[in-house]
């Protein structure tokens, strides 16, 4: 059996879909885990409407996080095998059948994750864009099989862990569900599964469909995502899980205090913002959080002004890069 856990919170308008998309595996012996963070009505409705044995409705009265409410549906799933499906993302009907038959014919393997499209808001797919995502994270690189460089593909990016990924249950460390990992959950246990070399499989073909919309967390202009950023990549160079990478991952601790002191200064809380930014610019003689301290001493609306003009949509800087880049042979 094979479980699908779909975490939740408040957003209805893609939930339906993506349980549309798990009801219509054609692996048959599936059961469907919907954990509502948000402890919604609405998303409760939704679920019930399907009227389906195979689906179970949980929801938590305190709001637990990402991966601790994942993990409490690990506990309680009956499935060897388990996914996570995101509630506005989509699984292609044959992902799980294809994803199980490889891990029965390979009991060793701990993970298999497979290349995604992107979609817009509508669920129409975006060929040139999803063709530029995966030359972006390298995947055009792996071959099927399993991962021969697990850390090179990690710090690339390539590693999808979440609603393009299967795990084994039984290989499943729940120890590790930190509350502070908050949205990064899917990078966290790519960096989990690596640094414990639990063995790691890729299928090329595209078996997910990632959504990409205005109330995405990538979209968000929240401190969320590069809070939880930050603090991934401090445990790693603390715990030094990958010393070789320990330049690499202070670049990275550099841009997402950025990104979180700038959200906070266009949210207009000057306060955090400028210790953030003072807090990088001393221990990472950044530059550019230099610029951010000064920006708190400038009126708002010339912050909002100097942001816009600068920002940048990840997946627009995606639309002007050549997809059509050769791999390697």
């Amino acid at each position: 059996m094979a479980t699908i856990i779909i975490p939740a919170f408040r957003r209805t308008r893609y939930v339906g879909d993506a349980i549309r998309s798990a009801l219509a595996q054609t692996l048959q012996n599936i059961e469907i885990i919907v954990v509502d963070d948000s402890d919604s009505e609405d998303i409760k409705n939704i679920c019930y409407s399907f009227e389906d044995a195979r689906l179970t409705y949980r929801s938590n009265k305190i709001r637990l996080g990402v991966l601790v409410s994942c993990n409490n549906a690990v506990s309680e799933s009956n499935g060897q095998y388990i996914t996570v499906l995101n509630d506005d993302d989509l699984i292609a009907p044959e992902f799980l059948e294809r994803s199980v038959n490889i891990m029965e014919n390979n009991p060793h393997l701990a993970l298999i994750f497979c290349d995604h499209w992107i979609i817009d808001e509508y669920g129409i797919i975006q060929n040139e864009l999803s063709d530029s995502n995966t030359t972006y994270w390298h995947r055009d690189y792996l071959a099927e099989g399993e991962l021969k460089n697990p850390v090179e593909a990690l710090f690339n990016g390539s590693i999808s862990v979440g609603s393009t990924s299967v795990f084994r249950k039984s290989l499943i460390n729940t120890s590790m569900a930190y509350k502070d990992v908050g949205v990064c959950a899917d990078l966290w246990m790519a960096c989990v599964y690596v640094h414990s070399q639990l063995p790691i499989y890729y299928i090329p073909d595209r078996l997910a469909s990632y959504r990409v919309h205005g109330d995405s967390e990538t979209n968000g202009g929240t401190p969320r995502l590069p809070d939880s950023e930050r603090f991934i990549y401090n445990f790693l160079i603390q715990e030094q899980w990958f010393p070789d990478k320990n330049a690499l991952i202070n670049k990275r601790i550099v841009d997402a205090i950025f990104r979180g002191a700038k959200a906070r200064l266009i949210s207009g809380n000057r306060k955090e913002a400028s210790g953030l930014f003072v807090l990088c610019a001393k221990k990472y003689r950044s530059i550019r959080c230099i610029i951010g301290f000064v920006l708190c001493k400038f009126p708002h609306s010339f912050v909002m002004r100097f942001f816009s003009w600068k920002r940048k949509d990840f997946y627009s800087t995606l639309r002007s890069r050549n997809p059509n880049r050769s791999p390697r042979s």
